[in-house]
């Protein structure tokens, strides 16, 4: 669910209101549904984490641009610095790991 809310923020202006949607959906089951109702629930921050692990991987030849060179072909993108994205990564898994223990006690 948090994977899908942060994949869905990042690709808002495509598929990100789907991904949105269906991440909103599942967390509104998970609440409504007694059984589902724990603890994990604070990893929904781990899973925007892994989205934005994700988005420092896409980065990680930035920042500046970037070309990849096939046999025939050349192609080049602009990247941006991947150091901010892992930054919130691993703040938000932190923030989850602080989370569970606090939740533990």
């Amino acid at each position: 669910m948090g994977a899908l809310i942060g994949l869905g923020l990042a690709s808002i202006l495509t598929i990100g209101l789907v991904l949105l949607l269906a991440g909103c959906v599942l967390a509104v089951v998970g609440i409504r549904l007694g059984p589902l109702r724990n603890h994990s629930a604070a990893a929904v921050l781990a899973g925007v984490g892994v989205a934005a692990l994700y988005l420092a991987w896409l980065n990680r030849g930035g920042p500046g641009r970037v070309c990849q060179t096939t046999g025939t072909t050349t192609s080049c993108i602009d990247a941006w610095s991947p150091w901010p994205f892992l930054v919130v990564a691993l703040l938000l898994v932190a923030a989850t790991v602080f989370l569970i223990r606090l939740a533990r006690r």
